[in-house]
């Protein structure tokens, strides 16, 4: 069986979260209340721990690789949630919806950052 790649595993991942505000959309647009995507996400999420149990054995390079991506996207995190949408929450009269986009689209935005930094210091190297 052919393994994949960390790399792909990321995108993967993006893919995935990519659902999140496609979900949302749909529940604000047509008034979705349905069980349904919960099961295929919880499906989804066992076939990417699948995939990563089943991927390349992650050396010293791959562990620190992620740190570093996990590092950018956590100050990436602080600034998108604190700054851009903690306000919209304290805010009277904001929408609900717009602030419901902002943060499933910011989780969608935060995972393909992920993908992107790990791919970019994986193929130019961490200096």
């Amino acid at each position: 069986m052919k393994k994949i790649s960390l790399r792909a595993l990321m995108f993967v991942q993006a893919i995935i979260a990519f659902c999140i505000p496609v979900y949302y959309h749909l529940m604000v647009v047509y008034k979705l209340n349905s069980n349904a995507p919960v099961w295929i996400a919880i499906i989804l999420l066992a076939v990417v721990s699948w995939l990563k149990k089943n991927s390349d054995v992650m050396d010293e390079y791959a562990k620190k690789t992620v740190q570093i991506a996990d590092a950018i996207c956590f100050k990436a995190a602080l600034t998108f949630m604190g700054v851009i949408i903690f306000p919209f929450l304290l805010l009277d009269g904001t929408s609900p919806y717009l602030t419901g986009y902002l943060l499933t689209g910011g989780i969608f935005i935060l995972v393909l950052i992920r993908a992107i930094v790990f791919y970019w210091i994986d193929k130019n190297g961490m200096e």
